[in-house]
């Protein structure tokens, strides 16, 4: 996808308008590049931000960082949500849906790094149920009240080393999903799976399956991006999958990687804030360092495959979590 925008810059101190009565939801919000996502939305002034998170002490922790530097932390509400256990994201989710009257933009941020095979409580791998899976119906159920707030953005957290997911990716059933192959692949699994569903969900948008969509309002805003090299607690994942390795390849790494609050939250906040999304139209995209829409790669682009991925979505969130809110 080319970009009609001059330039590559994006400093969110400057260039994130101010977000005057707006609200947002933040997954992973309190550490890493999630804490710079909401620390930077609160620098400019929002209504609100939802914190989601599984543990309240981190939370605590980083609303008492926010207070210090970046704004009013009574902004900022930290809501539970635990993405490891279905039943628990769908109580978060439809208690917010019932909740907001607004909601300008939804940050799917939270994720497992590459990280050791293990199966959540919903007999789920674990990457694909926090990356994807839990994220997915987090957005499903937030939807109707996004569609209803004029130029809302959801903006899902990917990465470039989705291009290095195996070419046996199929998306087709749990048995494939709940298989080791490898803590790479796990990761890199999931981050395609984020491009393929955000591209996926923009098509049943237009095709009416969520209501009535018109010029103006019914479909968000819906990009995926990728931080850049950033130092953040995913790559400590690595140290338990490959042990003495993976520790020696984490401290070769680290001090060369960009910082999360400074660099790595910069194109979601693109993605998420600015104008220009609205301005030159960019749906679908996936956006890299700092505000740059570019072509992922062939996998990502695949229109069997992101079909296979909704399918399937489909199949685990009605057999896991039940009656739905929406149809898929």
């Amino acid at each position: 996808m080319a970009s009609l925008i001059t330039g590559n810059k994006f400093d969110p101190n400057t260039d994130i308008p101010d977000l005057s009565g707006k609200v947002y939801v933040v997954t992973g919000g309190s550490a890493g590049i999630g804490f710079g996502i909401v620390a930077h939305l609160l620098q400019h002034n929002p209504e609100k931000i939802y914190l989601l998170s599984n543990k309240e002490e981190h939370a605590e922790e980083a609303q008492q960082e926010l207070a210090k530097t970046w704004g009013d932390a009574s902004k900022v509400e930290w809501r539970k949500c635990n993405l490891e256990s279905l039943k628990q994201t769908d109580e978060t989710a439809r208690n917010l849906a019932k909740e907001l009257t607004r909601l300008d933009g939804l940050v799917c941020n939270a994720g497992l790094g590459v990280g050791p095979y293990n199966e959540s409580e919903d007999g789920l791998d674990t990457h694909m149920q926090v990356n994807v899976f839990a994220q997915a119906h987090l957005i499903l159920t937030l939807l109707p009240v996004l569609q209803k707030t004029k130029d809302s953005r959801i903006v899902s957290q990917s990465s470039d080393l989705h291009r290095a997911a195996p070419s046996s990716v199929k998306f087709q059933s749990l048995d494939e999903i709940n298989t080791d192959i490898g803590a790479t692949y796990l990761y890199n699994r999931t981050k395609l799976a984020q491009i393929l569903f955000s591209r996926e969900l923009i098509k049943h948008i237009k095709a009416g399956q969520f209501g009535t969509v018109s010029e103006t309002e019914g479909l968000p805003w819906i990009n995926s991006t990728h931080p850049g090299a950033i130092k953040t607690d995913q790559q400590f994942q690595a140290e338990d999958a490959y042990g003495t390795l993976g520790k020696i390849g984490v401290r070769v790494v680290r001090p060369f990687l960009g910082d999360p609050v400074d660099q790595g939250c910069r194109p979601v906040l693109f993605a998420t804030t600015s104008p220009d999304i609205v301005k030159e139209q960019i749906q679908g995209a996936y956006i890299v360092p700092d505000r740059k829409p570019t072509d992922p790669s062939s996998q990502a682009k695949d229109d069997e495959l992101s079909a296979s991925l909704w399918k399937l979505t489909k199949e685990v969130l009605e057999s896991k979590i039940g009656n739905l809110d929406y149809t898929m």
